[in-house]
């Protein structure tokens, strides 16, 4: 092969991996433009997250924020008439149905967990997530000293009476979330013996504690108080220790930055706008000081 050839060659292969590389980046996008239809995922037993609404469509804070994403991308891929397609998932295979696109965006809000980020991209942070106790108003004040924030006496996750204490408590906590990672990362470390099961959904773990099936429920403290009712809020205490620290975020296709970037500025639209506090409000209560302060950090300027 002489060099004219080999130079031609050498210029046809980059031009293919160019190619190639730009319907990779662009995949999702150009999925969306072609089909005229966004898909949005959704878990139907997530409230106040998302849950299943009428005429097919779904209800909560991450749906009202995927109507943000989808007013989006109508505006950046210049479509107005871009159709929005609501998809309920199942909790075991919510992130598949991302990564083989079946759905463009997840818009129940889920931790970007570093094995999750193997299959999917993540949107900026949507939600202050942390794992706390839940237990029943009239729970023994040992079990809470056990798991409070502030124990009175040592570190008793460690001590012998604690260790037989926890042994004899049921835990539970919702399946396919972090907070159950959480648990069995303590159940192994501190070798227990403890009874623990999943439930599908929060309102199956109130249910379960006031009905004492179980003696703690491991959740996100805001969205339980989101599932109380107004006979049962008084028969639950959310304990203040937070085992976990975990933003949630909205999962993507990965490889698409320019789809990602029209989803983070539809989500820093909204988390900034004056009327977020209201969005916000009307499915966890106030926005307080502390998660004020999350989102200003969260929001890319």
């Amino acid at each position: 092969m002489t060099n004219k050839q080999l130079i031609g060659s050498g210029l046809a292969l980059l031009l293919a991996a160019c190619i190639s590389g730009n319907a990779l980046a662009g995949a999702a996008t150009d999925k969306v433009r072609a089909s005229g239809q966004l898909k949005l995922g959704y878990l139907a037993n997530a409230k106040p997250f998302t849950s299943a609404g009428a005429n097919g469509a779904a209800e909560g804070y991450g749906a009202a924020l995927c109507e943000k994403v989808a007013a989006q991308l109508k505006s950046d891929l210049a479509l107005p008439e871009l159709a929005v397609t609501w998809v309920a998932v199942a909790p075991e295979n919510a992130f598949t149905s991302v990564s083989s696109g079946d759905v463009d965006v997840l818009c129940t809000p889920t931790s970007a967990t570093l094995e999750r980020r193997k299959s999917v991209a993540f949107s900026i942070p949507t939600f202050a997530g942390g794992v706390r106790a839940v237990v029943r108003a009239d729970a023994p004040a040992n079990l809470r000293n056990v798991l409070e924030a502030t124990p009175a006496q040592k570190n008793v996750w460690r001590g012998s009476p604690a260790l037989t204490l926890l042994e004899k408590t049921r835990f539970a906590t919702v399946e396919g979330t972090v907070s159950k990672d959480v648990l069995a990362s303590k159940v192994a470390a501190l070798k227990l013996n403890t009874a623990t099961v999943s439930v599908p959904d929060y309102a199956s773990g109130i249910k379960f504690l006031l009905e004492r099936k179980i003696d703690v429920f491991l959740a996100e403290r805001d969205v339980v108080l989101a599932n109380l009712d107004a006979a049962s809020k008084d028969k639950v205490v959310v304990l203040n220790r937070q085992l976990t620290h975990q933003p949630l975020s909205l999962a993507l296709p990965r490889g698409d930055d320019d789809f990602r970037l029209s989803v983070d500025k539809a989500l820093t639209g909204a988390l900034s706008a004056p009327d977020f506090a209201a969005l916000y409000a009307k499915s966890f209560g106030a926005l307080d000081d502390g998660a004020r302060t999350f989102f200003s950090w969260a929001t890319p300027q």
